[in-house]
């Protein structure tokens, strides 16, 4: 197997992104998560506490003398619902739509077909078991075993120093505690998410290098893609051959219809077109060099056309003028002296005059 040392092609990363493969980190949505979540409980949290307290204390001021029967929880429950629902379900919805950014972000708003529907191949224990135990399973393990170690250690900073504090939550009123446990609970959600965000940047990055170098590619394959998207260099040529042999006949058809030949005198060969009433200056028809030379002054000959040895205004026009354009105007003089001893031969008239 050939060793794959060369970065992957954009062909390589656009195929496997329509299949599915993309860099991404878990770890991010859990990080905008936590952060989120805690700047929701410094906003809209205090709102979620009263009503919980609201909750509590009219539950418990309301027991005693209520007959509890599926009415009455029925009632109780649609009450606390419409307390705490709204306020609730706004925190969730935020929470959801943060998640969702993060990975459209990740992926760059990936829909990726080719990855839905079902494959049994999910649910092969065996496949699952050499995941676990595999080079990456381990990895996984060690990103787990960290992410726990930076939560408690974080946690238990924060936590040292507040135990008389959550010690205390039992001799203040209902009020009090819950808004200090509030208080507690939102500068634990920022400093873990904080540092669960560092965490979730370095595996992004772990994550990326793993992905560029999965998509690794031999020289080999390099080639063979090169191949697929240009096309194989032997059918290439053979179709260049076949345009170019196409384009020949092309230009030979034009040849009776030139009024001069201009030839160097074997070497080159370049036919000349020119109506005083359709064109404004005299135009290449057809061009060629040695063999196609040869061929397009036998042409001439054979339809009554002169063919005119000019070598120094033969090289120029081959040079300078492709087939089916006009002569420059760097040029009208010397060829308008051809043609217009052509025309005198011809018995014609002579269209000097018009160049």
């Amino acid at each position: 197997m050939a060793d794959k040392t060369e970065a992957p092609t954009q062909r390589r990363l656009e195929d496997a992104r329509a299949e599915g493969q993309v860099v991404r980190s878990q770890e991010l949505n859990t990080a905008a998560a936590l952060l989120v979540g805690a700047l929701l409980l410094q906003s809209m949290g205090k709102n979620l506490a009263s009503a919980l307290q609201n909750m509590v204390v009219t539950s418990i001021g309301s027991l005693p003398g209520a007959t509890v029967d599926e009415s009455w929880l029925r009632q109780w429950g649609y009450e606390q619902v419409m307390q705490i629902g709204p306020t609730l379900g706004m925190i969730m919805i935020i929470l959801l739509v943060a998640g969702v950014t993060v990975t459209l972000a990740q992926t760059r708003f990936l829909w990726a077909t080719k990855k839905m529907g079902f494959d049994l191949k999910r649910l092969n224990p065996l496949a699952g078991f050499q995941r676990i135990f595999s080079g990456q399973g381990l990895v996984e393990l060690a990103k787990a075993l960290l992410k726990l170690a930076l939560v408690g250690w974080v946690a238990y900073s924060i936590l040292r120093g507040r135990v008389q504090d959550l010690l205390a939550l039992s001799q203040t009123d209902l009020a009090s505690a819950t808004q200090n446990f509030v208080d507690l609970a939102i500068d634990l959600a920022l400093r873990v998410g904080a540092a669960y965000l560092v965490l979730a940047i370095a595996d992004y990055a772990y994550q990326r290098w793993r992905f560029m170098r999965s998509m690794r590619m031999s020289k080999e394959e390099i080639k063979e893609e090169f191949k697929r998207s240009e096309g194989d260099p032997l059918l290439r040529s053979r179709i260049r051959g076949q345009q170019r042999r196409i384009a020949r006949m092309r230009m030979m058809a034009s040849v009776p219809k030139a009024n001069v030949v201009i030839t160097n005198p074997t070497h080159l060969a370049v036919a000349l077109q020119y109506n005083p009433e359709t064109m404004g200056a005299p135009r290449v028809v057809a061009k060629g060099a040695y063999n196609i030379a040869q061929r397009i002054a036998d042409i001439a000959r054979s339809n009554g056309i002169p063919v005119i040895q000019n070598i120094p205004v033969a090289r120029a026009l081959y040079k300078a003028v492709e087939i089916d354009h006009e002569i420059p105007p760097e040029m009208y003089v010397a060829v308008a002296e051809v043609l217009a001893y052509v025309f005198r031969l011809s018995g014609q008239k002579s269209g000097k005059a018009h160049l």
